[in-house]
């Protein structure tokens, strides 16, 4: 047993101090997993710094551009519906200025990205400005249901049953005004035709907007102290709000 021993001693094999070189070596990385021999990547903070990019879709409350358009456009077609003659063609105007609003509902249901960074998170979108909001900015984060999402196939049988009966009497009306007006000129055809559609194109922007936000289990509400509040569509809501709270 002592020849044993002295070898032992001779090769330097201890099995305490393996055991606590092993245990200084996982000190030493405590980010690391040891398995097996094998090290292995852990969870850490470090792991959330590095800039994440996400596909959305966002809702930013309030948008005073919108509205401001949406305002100018109704004010204008008013004006001009008003103060122009019947034949002329500023009424045709005044009806595909109608239309604009339509274009700004569009522009918010464009899918946007949100680029989460150590300190701030930009929110690019089509066309508008990115909005940049600055982590310690930040006053709650949560995650809430989607009501959209439990809603969808009531709101589908009201559209699949009610749009084509209005489409259906938006086609009569117009061929029987424009055979009332056979003698008219082609712009007080083409106001008529644009007037009488307007109902049934608003509708199907809106059923548009329903669609493409139901999906949606989850919704991620952020408010800021400047009274900015963000709802973020996504299909990673918990890992988003991981990321955006790390470093609040």
């Amino acid at each position: 047993m002592a020849f044993i021993e002295s070898i032992r001693k001779m090769m330097g094999w201890c099995p305490m101090k393996n055991s606590l070189g092993k245990r200084k070596q996982e000190n030493n990385y405590p980010d690391f997993k040891f398995e097996n021999g094998i090290v292995e990547l852990g969870s850490s903070p470090a792991d959330l710094q590095g800039n994440r990019i996400f596909k959305v879709h966002v809702n930013l409350f309030p948008e005073w551009w919108a509205v401001i358009i949406i305002l100018f456009a109704l004010i204008i077609s008013l004006l001009l519906w008003t103060y122009s003659p019947e034949s002329s063609f500023l009424i045709i105007l005044s009806e595909i200025i109608l239309y604009l609003p339509l274009i700004v509902l569009l522009l918010f249901h464009h899918p946007s990205t949100v680029t989460v960074m150590p300190e701030k998170i930009i929110v690019k979108r089509l066309i508008r400005k990115p909005v940049v909001i600055e982590k310690k900015d930040i006053i709650q984060i949560s995650v809430t249901r989607n009501e959209n999402r439990s809603l969808r196939w009531p709101m589908r049988l009201v559209f699949l049953v009610t749009l084509p009966i209005i489409l259906l009497r938006t086609v009569e009306r117009i061929v029987r005004d424009l055979q009332l007006e056979a003698a008219a000129s082609a712009s007080a055809k083409l106001s008529l035709f644009l007037s009488q559609s307007l109902t049934v194109t608003y509708l199907l922007v809106f059923f548009y907007y329903f669609e493409i936000r139901a999906p949606y289990q989850q919704i991620l509400k952020m408010t800021t102290y400047s009274n900015l509040k963000l709802w973020i569509y996504t299909e990673k809501p918990e890992e988003l709000t991981k990321l955006l709270n790390f470093g609040i």
